[in-house]
């Protein structure tokens, strides 16, 4: 059945092949020069439709072209946007190291110590940055109980020291004891440290009160410290005619949360 049904349909393409060809040679007979007219003329509107449709499907393949091509160019220029602010990010962190590092040598060489600058790579466990971990240690000459400063100010003092690192406990913690004296009024007190602020005991003088606004450097009494670094600014005063001294809060020169670079002072040695 299925070789009859097969036998059928070949000669039915066959029957369709020859009668086209016929077709095409009656078509190009002089006498048949009406026909092709009448049937040109029954088809001209149907050729007109499908060029039209080809000229529309050229319009919107055009189209899908360029919305590809602005795809392409939108995905270009963010990309080379993205690439730019990376690159002003890179250079805005390099102007501020490089202007970091210059004022950094120029304290270095104004304050008439000898110093060895380290770089912090780490903080305290806790959330106030009491002690910071740098990379320089016993084989740079850095020792316990040496002093640490930053070209804004003091920083604090080296706790522990390793060959090649050393733990600085800053004056945030509570144990740190710094003596200063007042810029303006001469006023002798003495910094403790503390998880937000510094505390200053300023010592009463006949006709003398602290004022905010003064700053407040290591006075150098007691040996612990050199004598002439900044260590804050007064925020307030609170003074008492009854007591022997002032309370004060100072503002740290320097956020240990954002050091990078301090200098330990290996010229110095505290009594």
């Amino acid at each position: 059945m299925y070789r009859r049904s097969q036998s059928r349909s070949t000669g039915l393409f066959l029957i369709l092949c020859a009668a086209m060809l016929l077709l095409a040679m009656l078509s190009q007979q002089t006498w048949a020069a009406p026909a092709r007219g009448a049937a040109k003329s029954a088809l001209a509107p149907l050729e007109g439709a499908m060029t039209q449709v080809a000229g529309n499907v050229d319009r919107v393949t055009s189209i899908f072209g360029d919305v590809s091509a602005l795809r392409a160019e939108n995905q270009r220029l963010k990309a080379a946007d993205e690439a730019l602010r990376r690159q002003v990010v890179e250079l805005n962190a390099a102007a501020k190291e490089n202007a970091t590092l210059r004022q950094a040598l120029d304290f270095q060489r104004s304050f008439g110590h000898r110093m060895v600058a380290t770089q912090v790579v780490g903080r305290g466990p806790d959330g106030f940055s009491r002690t910071l971990q740098v990379d320089r240690g016993t084989a740079d000459g850095v020792k316990p109980g040496m002093i640490v400063t930053t070209s804004a100010g003091l920083v604090g003092r080296v706790r522990e020291a390793g060959p090649h690192g050393a733990i600085v406990q800053t004056l945030a913690d509570p144990q740190s004891r710094v003596n200063v004296f007042l810029s303006k009024s001469g006023l002798q007190g003495t910094v403790t440290g503390g998880p937000t602020t510094l505390q200053l005991q300023v010592e009463h003088s006949l006709g003398l009160t602290a004022s905010s606004g003064e700053w407040a450097l290591t006075s150098g009494i007691g040996g612990g410290y050199p004598r002439g670094l900044v260590v804050g600014e007064l925020a307030s005063v609170t003074h008492r005619d009854t007591a022997t001294s002032d309370e004060a809060v100072l503002a740290w020169v320097n956020d240990p949360a954002s050091l990078s670079l301090v200098f330990v002072i290996t010229d110095f040695t505290p009594s």
